[in-house]
C-alpha cells in the first residue's frame, strides 16, 4: 500500500483476543466516526491479530470505516510490541492526525512503544477533548479516575488511548452506504523476548448475566464478603434480575470470578445497572456502555463511574441497599410494588 492510496487521518487501533474483537475495540470502533470527525478527518482502522478477516469485515460494517488487518501468528492473543511495530509503519506512510487505541492495560503499552517510535506526545485516558485557538485541549483522568488532568497540545500526529463510552450520550453518526473494505498486511519479524501464549478463560455455568433485565453489582466498597447478601436481597426485588461484580471484588474473593464484569469478565447490556460501590476502572466500564440506564452508588462523588452514570447517589452502599430493600418491603405490603 503506497502512501497515495492511504486516505487516513486517523488511525483507530484495536485487537483481537483469540479471533474475537475485545470489549474496548468494539466500543471504539462505534466511536471512530465521531473521534475522526473532531479532527475533520475519516477514520481507518487497524486491527492486528491472526487470521481474523471474518472478525475484521464485520468491525469495519458496524463501525463504517476501512480496516487494515495486521497479521501474524504471534498476534493471535494480543502483542503489544508486534502492534506498536506494524502501526507505526503505517503512521509513516499515511502522516495520521491521531492514532487511537481503547484505554486498558495491553493499549497503553503498545500507544507508549509506538510514541517514542513517531516521536509523537502520548496522552492515555482520554475523556473529552477540542479544539481550541489553534490547540488540543484534552481532558483525561488519573489516579484510576478520581481526578481530570487537562492538556494541550499543537503537535501532530498524537497518540490517544480513549476511556470506554466517549461519545456514547451523543448521536450516532450515519454510516456510509457502501461497504468500507479490507485488505490484509502480514507483519513480519518476530519478538522471542514477548511471545504470547494464551488466555485464561474460567467458563460461565449460565448466562444469567446476560439475560439480566436488571443487574445489581458491588466493587470494593462491598468491604467484605459478610455484605454480599445486601447486593442479593436487591437484585431480589427486580424481575429477570442477577448479580454482577467488579473484578476487584472478585479478587478478593467476596464474590465468585463467574460475576465479574468488564473487558476481562462479561459484557452486559441490561435496562438497569446498579452499580454499588464501584470505582469506575475503565476495563469495568468497558464491559457496562451498552447499559440503558446505570445508577452509581459510591461514597465518592468524584468516582469515575459516575462520569458513565445516569444517576449518582453518594453513599455507602451497606447504608443504601438496606434503606432501598426496605422500602421497597413497605411499598410491597401496600401493594405498590412491582
Amino acid at each position: 500500500m503506497t502512501q497515495k492510496k492511504c486516505l487516513a487521518t486517523v488511525l483507530v487501533v484495536g485487537e483481537t483476543i483469540d479471533g474475537r474483537l475485545s470489549a474496548g475495540t468494539g466500543d471504539l470502533g462505534r466511536q471512530a466516526r465521531q473521534l475522526a470527525g473532531r479532527f475533520k478527518a475519516e477514520p481507518v482502522g487497524v486491527l492486528t491479530g491472526h487470521d481474523i478477516e471474518p472478525v475484521a469485515r464485520f468491525w469495519s460494517k458496524t463501525a463504517g470505516m476501512p480496516v487494515i488487518i495486521l497479521d501474524h501468528v504471534q498476534c493471535r492473543y494480543p502483542n503489544p510490541h508486534l502492534s506498536a511495530s506494524g502501526v507505526g509503519a503505517l503512521a509513516v506512510e499515511c502522516s495520521p492526525l491521531a492514532v487511537c487505541f481503547p484505554h486498558n492495560l495491553r493499549a497503553c503499552q503498545a500507544a507508549a512503544s509506538l510514541a517514542w517510535r513517531i516521536k509523537a506526545p502520548c496522552i492515555t485516558a482520554v475523556d473529552a477533548f477540542l479544539e481550541e485557538n489553534g490547540q488540543w485541549v484534552l481532558s483525561r483522568a488519573v489516579f484510576g479516575g478520581k481526578l481530570n488532568e487537562t492538556v494541550s497540545t499543537v503537535n501532530t500526529p498524537m497518540v490517544l488511548t480513549v476511556m470506554p463510552g466517549l461519545f456514547s450520550r451523543s448521536p450516532s453518526p450515519d454510516l456510509p452506504d457502501h461497504s468500507p473494505s479490507v485488505q490484509t498486511r502480514l507483519l513480519t519479524g518476530t519478538d522471542h523476548r514477548f511471545i504470547p501464549q494464551g488466555v485464561d478463560r474460567r467458563e460461565h455455568t449460565d448466562q444469567a448475566l446476560e439475560r439480566a433485565q436488571v443487574i445489581v453489582a458491588a466493587g470494593r466498597g462491598l468491604k467484605g464478603p459478610e455484605h454480599a447478601s445486601l447486593v442479593k436481597a436487591a437484585a431480589g426485588m427486580f424481575k429477570h434480575a442477577a448479580v454482577g461484580a467488579s473484578r476487584g471484588a472478585c479478587d478478593l474473593g467476596w464474590l465468585p470470578h463467574s460475576l465479574q464484569i468488564g473487558e476481562t469478565g462479561r459484557t452486559v447490556s441490561p435496562a438497569l445497572y446498579l452499580a454499588c460501590g464501584i470505582s469506575g476502572a475503565p476495563q469495568h466500564l468497558a464491559g457496562i456502555r451498552e447499559s440503558r440506564t446505570v445508577v452509581a452508588v459510591n461514597t465518592d462523588p468524584k468516582a469515575a463511574i459516575n462520569n458513565l452514570a445516569h444517576y449518582a447517589v453518594t453513599e455507602d452502599l451497606t447504608v443504601f441497599l438496606p434503606v432501598l430493600r426496605e422500602r421497597y418491603d413497605q411499598m410491597k405490603e401496600k401493594g405498590d410494588a412491582v
